[in-house]
């Protein structure tokens, strides 16, 4: 595996930047176009069983409480609905399905459909956070198709993201994984953070990794890249160099050590490891060390 098939990274789907201000010709071409419409509801998605897929071709309820335009895939139109509790229970009973995180069924999606939920749901809660704006705390209203908030005083927001680095530290064949004190029992995954105000990624990388392990590196290089809107963030993948060996825990992680090659698919493959799944930038990154998908 190679940073090219990381997922939920490629897509054919146009954004369309340039109609988001232009509502009337939306509205024109859903006339002779074929449109679709993916209902989200609390950051969830409607997955009604294996027959029918997360997204419908008719607008889900009524008048759904949020539409955005998300762009045009193969000639057609793409468009996130959020629903109220009732819209969605309505649906849950229609098609016999459930609303569920992305994550439970990330790998069943193909790489449009993988991106259009994650896109959908990243728009979908920010939404709802910003129902309010904050500086004047007046209500806000949703423009340009649902990518703008202006509030009555005329204070405009757009959706944010927080950028977070991911990284796996290598010494030889060794590599450096750490759990923290919430996770399930042995889960272990690549180091990580968000970026703070004021610091560049590289920096970043530095910090976070020596606050949590103690390890210092060298020959930090850029992986690749992945959406992760759990709720907003940008994962900025990394691999790098181990220069020290000793450990020291912040009080964030439960344990954090060095796996060879050998002692990591051995684990895995026992059950004793469970590391980030498959759809994730960690894996993708571990995998790539080991030689082969895990």
């Amino acid at each position: 595996m190679n940073s090219d098939q990381i997922y939920f990274t490629w897509t054919e789907l146009d954004r369309c930047a340039d109609m988001r201000n232009q509502k009337n010709r939306i509205e024109q071409l859903k006339k002779i176009k074929t449109c679709h419409y993916v209902p989200v509801f609390e950051g969830k998605h409607l997955y009604p069983n294996q027959k029918h897929p997360f997204y419908i071709s008719d607008k889900p309820v009524g008048q759904p409480e949020r539409e955005s335009f998300l762009g045009i895939l193969h000639d057609e139109l793409w468009f996130s609905c959020g629903l109220s509790e009732d819209e969605a229970t309505y649906l849950e009973q229609q098609f016999n399905g459930k609303f569920e995180s992305v994550r439970e069924y990330a790998m069943a999606l193909d790489e449009d459909l993988g991106h259009i939920a994650l896109y959908s749901r990243g728009l979908d809660l920010w939404q709802r956070q910003k129902k309010y704006c904050s500086i004047c705390g007046e209500l806000n209203e949703i423009e340009s198709v649902g990518h703008k908030m202006l509030c009555s005083n005329g204070h405009a927001q757009w959706p944010r993201i927080e950028p977070a680095i991911i990284v796996l530290v290598t010494k030889g064949d060794r590599c450096l994984l750490g759990r923290k004190h919430n996770w399930k029992p042995g889960v272990y995954s690549t180091l990580a953070g968000f970026v703070e105000a004021g610091e560049t990624i590289e920096d970043a990388v530095y910090r976070e990794v020596y606050e949590e392990s103690n390890i210092r590196i060298k020959n930090v290089r850029y992986f690749g890249s992945q959406p992760w809107p759990f709720p907003a963030s940008l994962m900025l993948a990394f691999q790098a160099d181990g220069i020290s060996e000793d450990i020291r825990l912040d009080d964030e992680m439960e344990d954090v050590r060095w796996f060879s090659r050998d002692e990591l698919l051995q684990c895995h493959q026992d059950g004793s490891l469970i590391l980030a799944p498959r759809f994730t930038v960690a894996n993708s990154l571990i995998s790539q060390f080991v030689g082969q998908p895990l």
